[in-house]
C-alpha cells in the first residue's frame, strides 16, 4: 500500500480543494472576474471533475466493478454519482441552477481523464494490490 500513498494523498488534497470550490459557489464567493471568460463554468466542470476521476481512479488502484459481464472502473462511477447529487441539490438552492450542460461536461471530463488514468503505469507493487 505504501507505493499507492502518493495517489491517495493527492486525491485527498485535491478533494479538499474541490470541496472548497464547491462551498465557495454555494456561499456565492466565487470571484466575479471568472465570468469574463466565455463558458468558464462548463470548462471548469470538465476539468475539475475530470481531475477528480483521474486521481480517485489511481488512488483506488484502478479498481473495477463488473456490470453485465463488463469490467468498468469504480472511481468514475462514484465521482459521477456525486455530480448528479450536486446538480439535484442545486435544484433546491434558489441562487444556484442545475444544468444538464454542466452534467454533460462532468461526464466528458470523467471519461477522458479516466482514460488518461488507465494509460498511467502503476509501479509493480501497486499492480500486485489489484
Amino acid at each position: 500500500m505504501k507505493s499507492n500513498r502518493r495517489w491517495v494523498l493527492a486525491f485527498w488534497l485535491y478533494f479538499g480543494i474541490l470541496m472548497s470550490i464547491s462551498l465557495s459557489a454555494y456561499l456565492k464567493i466565487i470571484p466575479t472576474e471568472l465570468s469574463q471568460f466565455p463558458h468558464y463554468d462548463t470548462v471548469l466542470h470538465f476539468l475539475l471533475l475530470g481531475i477528480a476521476a483521474y486521481l480517485s481512479h489511481l488512488a483506488l488502484n484502478k479498481r473495477k466493478i463488473q456490470i453485465l459481464n463488463i469490467n468498468l472502473p469504480l472511481a468514475p462511477f462514484i465521482v459521477f454519482f456525486f455530480c448528479i447529487l450536486d446538480e439535484i441539490i442545486q435544484l433546491l438552492v434558489p441562487y444556484r441552477s442545475a444544468d444538464l450542460v454542466d452534467l454533460g461536461a462532468d461526464l466528458c471530463g470523467i471519461v477522458l481523464f479516466t482514460w488518461l488514468a488507465e494509460k498511467q503505469k502503476l509501479h509493480k507493487t501497486e499492480k500486485r494490490q489489484l
